[in-house]
């Protein structure tokens, strides 16, 4: 029994020198201020208050500009949405791998934590803390664009055009659920379960429509056909970039505890949702348990 143990220790020891358990990453970094650029002198210092910021020199600095904004969402949203100032802005922070994605924000009207958790995760942003800030409300199209070229500098990976263009594509066609049954909380979680489910399953475009269906009926709301051909539209997309499924229950765990039992009623089995280093403890505390009672 003692040397089963010291193998499977040996065996985990490797696993987190290799990485794939959890390391440590950029950690010690401060961290990534992006400031929106339109902000003036008192603007801005009531953002990094906000942001817990007491000087700036601790921090990679950079800015984002409201054209970016527009490139980025003119083509999903009214340009009055977006604004004519970039304001809100980005603190991130690198966190040990594992850790997720955090969110917190204030003055922000359009987008919730669960919407900027969501659409960084199709995006590729892994193991962050990020706080957004704006000076008064506004709608926060601003920190998104901050949020992932802050991610690309951390690093080092540019986030490829598909793959952004689908974390813009699922702000906008949640917040447009959010506005048809009331709840932007509970359109974040309609995204995340049918996400998870294609993926899961490897869902073709005519599978998405019941499955739609089956997920709205389960959490009471209900939706057009034409924002049901928005939501496949904006899965089909997210399906055809580098996102991994182990990655969203794991980068956004209290978006996805909150569709779990969900989940389970759509046929999206735990086993299925855990990922590969889970399994790995589960069936070390199963070999364990077996040789004690043997």
């Amino acid at each position: 029994m003692k040397k089963i143990i010291a193998m499977v220790l040996a065996l985990l020891t490797a696993l987190s020198a290799s990485g794939i358990a959890f390391a440590d990453g950029a950690g010690t970094d401060r961290g990534y201020l992006v400031l929106g650029e339109d902000l003036n002198k008192e603007e801005k210092q009531t953002v990094l208050e906000f942001l817990k910021v007491e000087h700036e020199d601790d921090y990679k600095v950079s800015y984002t500009t409201n054209q970016q904004e527009h490139d980025a969402f003119d083509s999903y949203l009214s340009p009055s949405v977006v604004g004519s100032r970039a304001l809100s802005s980005i603190l991130l922070v690198p966190q040990k791998k594992g850790a997720g994605i955090s969110v917190s924000s204030y003055n922000i009207t359009y987008c919730t934590v669960e919407m900027y958790q969501n659409a960084l995760i199709s995006a590729g942003v892994k193991d962050v803390s990020i706080s957004i800030a704006a000076p008064y409300p506004v709608s926060g199209t601003c920190a998104l664009v901050s949020a992932m070229n802050a991610y690309s500098t951390m690093s080092g990976k540019k986030i490829d055009k598909d793959s952004a263009d689908a974390a813009v594509d699922e702000i906008v066609t949640t917040g447009s659920i959010g506005d048809a049954i009331g709840s932007n909380d509970t359109a974040a979680e309609l995204i995340a379960l049918l996400k998870q489910k294609m993926l899961e399953e490897n869902m073709d475009e005519s599978q998405l429509s019941p499955a739609i269906d089956q997920a709205c009926k389960e959490l009471g709301v209900s939706i057009t056909d034409e924002l049901k051909q928005e939501i496949i539209d904006l899965l089909m997309k997210i399906k055809n970039t580098d996102i991994d499924v182990d990655a969203l229950a794991k980068q956004a765990s209290g978006l996805y505890d909150k569709v779990s039992g969900t989940m389970k009623k759509l046929d999206i089995t735990p086993e299925k949702a855990m990922g590969f280093f889970e399994r790995l403890i589960q069936w070390v505390l199963n070999l364990l348990n077996g040789l004690k009672k043997s």
